[in-house]
């Protein structure tokens, strides 16, 4: 035997030993991977999250100053809110993070979710006795989008009835348009099944006050309610290179075959207006409440040799994990700002804006479909 190589012989025998001394549950350090993964996962969709729900609300109404009676319009508002703060996720030390960690519209490039089996005894990760990496297996980190700002959007076609006595209905409705925005953006992902939806009732409590009415003075306090519900389909390379001694003490298999999103958001508004000839000047205020779920469709499934530690083949212990992903969060808002109509004939142009708190913008183009017929 050459001699030079005695020294690195030496070292793999001893880590190999420190491998096989090593106090291991690994049932139960297995089961730590779908509450990490599922924190990655959330703190991955914040910056599209946290607005999510007061985006569609806003987007409703930028005037208190409801249609008349059996009035019809149609509008198309774009609206976002926008965040630039970033929730770090915290992992148990199970987990490491080599690389970077984006966000859904963030630059950061990603980099990979370790899971690493941990020593119990004494609490450090165990190493591959002939690299002396962690133990373990990545989960590779999905792309951000690059845009360096959390967008938070909403784009939906309204229309909106007027019932007479101040009161009005507003419908928004928008299927596929995920669908369409984030086709080709990423590799064995794509948005399968997508449906935006909002509904609200409002009524001008000024149309019982003539003192005010009569000089064009309107107040709207209204309730709404959006749906958002999306499935994505993913493809079989989302678990990573495996890192382990050998291939065969380790075996990951894939078995994830989608995601599915569902966010349900409850709101009120209030909308108070100066009509000033073709302008409606407005302050609004309004409360949000979202909550949202995000759960993967299939598993994982982890075997394990029964000769870890050992040389001898003794099979293989499968350790299936249903829920790698299992998301559900929910969020509150309270935002104020600013909104103004131009009326133009049976066009209008929307601008709304909340600088102040929650940055939130939108703009929107309304028509008049139905106008109120004179006597």
């Amino acid at each position: 035997m050459n001699h030079k190589y005695i020294p690195s012989l030496l070292l793999a025998i001893l880590l190999s030993s420190a491998v096989a001394n090593a106090q291991i549950n690994v049932a139960n350090q297995i089961n730590t991977i779908p509450a990490n993964f599922s924190a990655y996962a959330n703190s991955y969709l914040v910056d599209l999250t946290r607005h999510q729900g007061f985006t569609f609300l806003n987007n409703l109404n930028t005037t208190g100053n409801v249609l008349k009676k059996w009035e019809l319009s149609f509008s198309i508002k774009l609206g976002a809110g926008l965040s630039t703060d970033y929730i770090a996720p915290g992992f148990t030390q199970n987990f490491e993070l080599t690389g970077g960690m984006p966000t859904l519209f963030g630059t950061q490039k990603p980099g990979k979710l370790v899971f690493r089996f941990i020593d119990e005894g004494t609490g450090v990760p165990v190493v591959n006795p002939f690299t002396g990496e962690n133990l373990g297996f990545g989960l590779p980190l999905f792309p951000g989008l690059g845009t360096a700002i959390g967008i938070s959007p909403a784009l939906l076609p309204v229309f909106s009835l007027g019932l007479g006595y101040g009161t009005e209905i507003s419908v928004g409705v928008l299927p596929g348009a995920i669908k369409l925005a984030t086709k080709g953006i990423a590799n064995n992902f794509s948005i399968s099944k997508d449906v935006m939806a909002a509904f609200g009732v409002r009524h001008d409590v000024f149309n019982w006050v003539p003192v005010l009415h009569d000089r064009k003075f309107y107040l709207s306090l209204g309730i709404n309610y959006s749906l958002i519900s999306l499935g994505a389909a993913i493809g079989a390379d989302l678990i990573g290179q495996i890192d382990a001694p050998s291939t065969d003490k380790i075996v990951v298999t894939n078995n994830l075959t989608g995601l599915n999103y569902k966010s349900n958001n409850f709101g009120l508004e209030a909308v108070l207006t100066k009509k000033f000839g073709f302008l409606d000047l407005s302050l609004f205020s309004s409360w949000n409440q979202s909550n949202f779920k995000l759960l993967s469709d299939g598993g994982v499934d982890i075997k394990i040799a029964k000769s870890f530690y050992t040389t001898v083949g003794e099979g293989f212990d499968t350790y299936s994990i249903a829920n790698l992903i299992d998301v559900n969060q929910k969020n509150s808002h309270f935002i104020y700002g600013l909104a103004l109509q131009f009326n133009l004939g049976r066009f209008n142009l929307a601008l709304k804006a909340a600088p102040f708190s929650g940055h939130y913008y939108s703009l929107g183009l309304g028509f008049k479909i139905l106008k109120e017929k004179k006597a």
